[in-house]
């Protein structure tokens, strides 16, 4: 990514449903690690040792939890659209504005399209997204289309236009 950005969005997948889920996971390390550590009953038919419970509730009520949490999209463009859904993607996938036919921000059904919510679809019709209805549609020139779901899809198509008439073409 370049030193400038037009537009920059980082959105946290922070849905009521997405935080119940966490909420159920983690309960039951934290509940059998109570039962069996602190009021010295043994959970379950056949417990665990204590040091198994102290991994498990670590592992599973802790790390497991921060990192769901963690998970997020940035969307950026500069210089190209720059897209990274972490922790997932090490490298973000750029598109440059020479590979861009046409985009629009359209509303469009996560669930029904893509199958839901994160990295979605085919190579040849690729979502990114962690909330919401609104993104932004991109055709590209060998035919596949890559969905950026935003909740500011009129300001990153706008972000884009501007990109396209400015970065230099190769």
């Amino acid at each position: 990514m370049t030193s400038y950005s037009t537009f920059r969005e980082t959105q946290y997948l922070r849905a009521w449903w997405y935080i119940i889920l966490i909420a159920s996971i983690t309960v039951l390390p934290w509940w059998g690690a109570v039962t069996q550590l602190v009021m010295g009953e043994p959970w379950g038919n056949n417990p665990a040792s204590d040091e198994f419970m102290i991994i498990f509730l670590v592992i599973f009520g802790v790390f497991f939890p921060l990192f769901l949490f963690y998970i997020h999209l940035v969307v950026e463009v500069s210089d190209a659209v720059y897209i990274r859904f972490q922790p997932f993607m090490i490298r973000p996938r750029v598109i440059r504005a020479q590979d861009i036919v046409t985009h629009r921000a359209e509303e469009y059904d996560p669930l029904g399209e893509y199958g839901g919510w994160g990295i979605k679809g085919f190579s040849s019709n690729r979502a990114y997204n962690v909330s919401g209805r609104k993104g932004v549609r991109i055709v590209l020139k060998d035919g596949r289309m890559v969905m950026i779901g935003s909740q500011r899809a009129e300001e990153l198509s706008t972000a884009i236009s501007h990109m396209m008439r400015t970065a230099p073409r190769t």
